[in-house]
């Protein structure tokens, strides 16, 4: 084999190495981005865990409302008056 072969075949070598390389990069880049790779299943574990903080919320809000109308009724109860001017 002469030198000039040698050159050549080494080149082909190098883009041999650097397709399968590339062919490996966009696997991993269809994984991630395909709609259940693991940016969509992040997507969704964020958005459930959103969800889960809303209901939290909700409930929250609905109990400082009941503990409102509570303290209104034991004001209206205590000071006899039943709806105070708010100016």
């Amino acid at each position: 084999m002469n030198e000039q072969e040698r050159e050549q075949n080494k080149r082909i070598n190098q883009h041999q190495r650097l397709i399968n390389n590339l062919r490996e990069r966009l696997k991993t880049v269809e994984v991630d981005v395909e709609p259940d790779g693991r940016i969509s299943e992040a997507f969704e574990q964020i958005e459930q865990h959103l969800e889960r903080h809303d209901k939290k919320l909700d409930r929250l809000e609905h109990k400082v409302n009941q503990l409102g109308s509570k303290l209104d009724i034991i004001i209206e109860h205590l000071t006899g008056v039943n709806d105070l001017p708010e100016e």
